[in-house]
């Protein structure tokens, strides 16, 4: 497995436990705007320790192919994180699927990176995983996700009552599934 990917603009990264910083500040720059959508956090989740933890626990799963998380940067900037896309739940055999998470600093927004990354990292899943079908799980009221991942070809396939535990509350949340029919 190739640890770095690159796009017209980003860079996409399997980082090490060493790099825990950075996904610490990542998640310290964005908790405002991450946990209204977001289940409940660890107590310990926005510690150093606990992002290192967390980093080796991804190792591993991608080492069994069971998820792929990616690290997304700038090139111009190979210090500060400004998205994560992650492939998990990856099942193989007759199910060949998995879901996708994701997020974005909110600096960064409405520029296309999420679009540019996911793409890439679907690329990337395809080809090294040949995984046939993937699915997103989005609250109804995060319209900027929806429309992100329509624009990526996902299709709408039903609602998901009270499917996720969001802040304390179950939250309905759309289903949506692109296919690879390659």
């Amino acid at each position: 497995m190739q640890m770095t990917h690159y796009t017209n603009r980003l860079v996409l990264s399997i980082l090490p436990n060493s790099e825990a910083d950075k996904v610490l500040t990542f998640y310290e720059n964005n908790k405002a705007f991450f946990e209204p959508r977001e289940p409940e956090r660890d107590p310990n989740f926005y510690t150093l320790s606990y992002q290192r933890v967390t980093l080796s626990i991804e190792h591993n799963l991608i080492l069994q192919s069971k998820a792929l998380r990616f690290w997304v940067f700038h090139q111009d900037d190979l210090h500060t994180i400004i998205g994560t896309v992650n492939f998990y739940n990856i099942l193989r055999g007759p199910y060949s699927s998995c879901q996708i998470g994701y997020k974005f600093d909110h600096n960064h927004t409405g520029k296309g990176y999420a679009f540019e990354s996911i793409q890439a990292g679907m690329d990337i899943l395809f080809q090294e995983y040949h995984i046939h079908r993937v699915e997103a799980n989005i609250m109804p009221s995060n319209l900027p996700s929806i429309h992100l991942i329509e624009k990526l070809g996902f299709s709408y396939e039903g609602l998901a009552v009270s499917s996720i535990k969001v802040n304390g509350q179950w939250q309905d949340h759309a289903r949506y599934a692109y296919i690879n029919n390659d």
